[in-house]
């Protein structure tokens, strides 16, 4: 007898705790929307108590030079796990940003537009940071000044 309520007990259990893992999705559109664009952004948003406390701001003029984007925050089968082990204190949920034309806009620069850019010092270490591919041309136009 003693087995039978052990296991009817944990079952209930998992039970309780698959049925606090489920999922949810909410998706958003900026601009025109961007449902099939790269992903820019996937990472875990961290909320406390059942998702009241908690607060995630993205700037999506940042992430997408279009700012057409589509925002997808949903409650993945992990984050639901991870919400029904900590009893809902802690409740993660997942975002993902997708842009129309990715991370990078169309701008075009010249010659003399990175010589003009090259005379701010901060220019390389952005270059470096999001953009390795004018690191050359900007260390030979900072050169040239």
């Amino acid at each position: 007898m003693g087995r039978t309520r052990t296991t009817t007990m944990g079952l209930g259990a998992l039970l309780l705790l698959l049925s606090a893992a489920g999922c949810y999705k909410h998706t958003v559109h900026s601009g025109q929307g961007a449902p099939a664009g790269p992903v820019v952004y996937d990472h875990w948003e961290h909320f406390w108590i059942g998702g009241l406390i908690g607060d995630t701001r993205l700037d999506l003029r940042q992430l997408c030079a279009s700012e057409d984007a589509t925002v997808r925050i949903r409650q993945t089968f992990l984050n639901g796990l991870v919400t029904g082990l900590t009893g809902g204190i802690y409740t993660p949920t997942t975002v993902e940003v997708r842009c129309r034309t990715g991370r990078s806009g169309n701008l075009r620069l010249d010659a003399t537009d990175m010589r003009n850019l090259a005379e701010h010092d901060d220019l390389v270490g952005w270059v470096r940071a999001y953009a390795p591919e004018w690191l050359d041309e900007v260390e030979r136009a900072r050169a040239d000044r």
